[in-house]
């Protein structure tokens, strides 16, 4: 079970999947609107131990460093490989979060994969 889930920005998660997030941890946030800056990426992030993130961001090394209880990154887009991918997958691989990328992030079962 995770302590604090967020979405950090759109995914388009559906209802039944955001209910279930509610169900794997003790507290999620979501937010509807897309960060405007490293800062405030940082700032949603705080101290959550997950996140869910969407294409319209990047999560470089310098954002991921400032967030030091995070353990899982779940990616609600396409992850082609480490070299397209808009979170930084090997600063994460030398911090031990975990990264997985979401295909079907509208589905009901995205929230079963993303804990799985």
């Amino acid at each position: 079970m995770f302590r604090k889930i967020v979405v950090t920005e759109p995914t388009g998660m559906l209802q039944s999947g955001i209910d279930r997030l509610y169900q794997m941890a003790e507290q999620v946030i979501l937010f509807n609107d897309i960060p405007g800056s490293e800062e405030e990426i940082i700032a949603r992030i705080g101290n959550a131990d997950g996140i869910l993130v969407s294409h319209t961001s990047n999560y470089p090394r310098a954002v991921l460093s400032r967030c030091p209880r995070l353990r899982y990154i779940g990616m609600c887009c396409s992850l082609y490989g480490e070299d397209s991918a808009n979170v930084d997958i090997r600063a994460c691989r030398e911090r031990g979060i975990a990264v997985t990328g979401i295909f079907d992030y509208g589905d009901d079962g995205v929230v079963e994969f993303i804990i799985a």
